[in-house]
């Protein structure tokens, strides 16, 4: 067993994206349009040539389709460190309400596409918050499949947490989402122990 390791294509400081991400873990996933994702200082960046990248349940996204609203999630993986913020990162607010959460999440909200190589225990922490922000795990590209929350009002909460079991391959989205409107910076730490099965 592996505590916190990155996976191949990723690594734990400077927030470089994993080049892995998608159902099939297929290598370099690329945006329509022609755009690569890259993995930027501090975080993964579309380069020049389109607002979309790949999306990381593997499906291929129709023109108009549920999925285009996740092509420019940023690759996740274990051993990532984020200092993001979803004032530069989030996208306007598109999912206001989740499954998981009764709060309003009208913020804006950064979306992250994780996936592993290898099954394992993932904890996601959500730190350093100055403003009202969530975070919520989503198996599909639709809020509404929202699985976990963990939503505890700013004047109470320290950080917030997401544990799951994420299987080799399997494709998930983490959102970082603001209540009733909330935005700003935040760091995003994410931790797993490889199961060998």
């Amino acid at each position: 067993m592996t505590h916190g390791s990155a996976v191949p294509g990723s690594t734990a400081s400077g927030g470089s994206g994993p080049s892995n991400v998608g159902g099939s873990g297929a290598q370099n996933p690329t945006a329509a349009g022609g755009a690569e994702l890259s993995a930027g200082a501090g975080g993964s960046e579309l380069s020049e040539g389109g607002a979309a990248g790949a999306d990381p349940s593997g499906s291929d996204a129709g023109s108009g389709g549920a999925s285009d609203q996740c092509a420019i999630a940023i690759p996740l993986a274990c051993g990532n460190h984020f200092n993001h913020s979803t004032l530069t990162q989030g996208r306007p607010n598109t999912w206001s309400g989740y499954s998981s959460s009764q709060r309003f999440e009208s913020g804006r909200e950064t979306l992250y596409g994780f996936s592993s190589p290898e099954t394992a225990q993932v904890t996601v922490h959500l730190r350093n918050l100055h403003a009202d922000l969530d975070l919520l795990l989503v198996p599909r590209c639709d809020s509404i499949s929202s699985s976990k929350a963990s939503s505890t009002p700013l004047d109470l909460q320290t950080e917030e947490t997401l544990e799951w079991t994420s299987k080799a391959g399997e494709s998930w989205y983490v959102v970082v989402d603001g209540y009733a409107g909330a935005e700003g910076d935040y760091t995003l730490d994410v931790d797993c122990v490889f199961l060998g099965l």
